[in-house]
């Protein structure tokens, strides 16, 4: 199976609106303030500083989504310092209640291995397309 920007969730699902069951927003939070040695929140980054920095810059109609942008509902890992951008995006949708990610290069086995610790202390299965569950055994027998 190719693996492209997997979830995190508690159901597999074909459809992320038909998810009954949510992760739990806290238990998010606490995982990447646990784990800051490998995730930073987005507000945390340089341009995530910056920006916040400067709302009164930002046209008063924007700041409130500006800020949304800028809350625990992002991180990030990985940075690539050479092309100034993090290699991993990871979100709590909180209408949802499901973690998403976002690659900007290959997926490799440590990549999987981290999300796959996310999602088991978070109660949830690593999934990817929704419904192909990405577990230890599959991990242990990438190449």
């Amino acid at each position: 199976m190719e693996i492209k920007d997997p979830n995190i969730a508690l159901e597999t699902f074909s459809s992320i609106s038909q998810i009954t069951s949510k992760l739990e927003y806290e238990k998010w939070v606490r995982f990447i303030d646990n784990n800051s040695d490998y995730f930073t929140w987005s507000k945390n980054t340089k341009q995530g500083k910056l920006t916040l920095a400067n709302l009164d810059r930002i046209p008063t109609s924007m700041i409130e989504k500006v800020k949304e942008g800028y809350n625990k509902k992002k991180a990030l890992a990985e940075f690539n310092s050479r092309n100034n951008y993090y290699v991993i995006v990871i979100s709590f949708n909180k209408e949802y209640g499901i973690i998403s990610t976002t690659f900007m290069k290959k997926i490799t086995k440590k990549h999987l291995e981290k999300l796959l610790e996310l999602a088991n202390y978070m109660d949830g299965l690593l999934l990817n397309n929704g419904n192909e569950i990405i577990d230890k055994k599959y991990i242990s027998e990438m190449k």
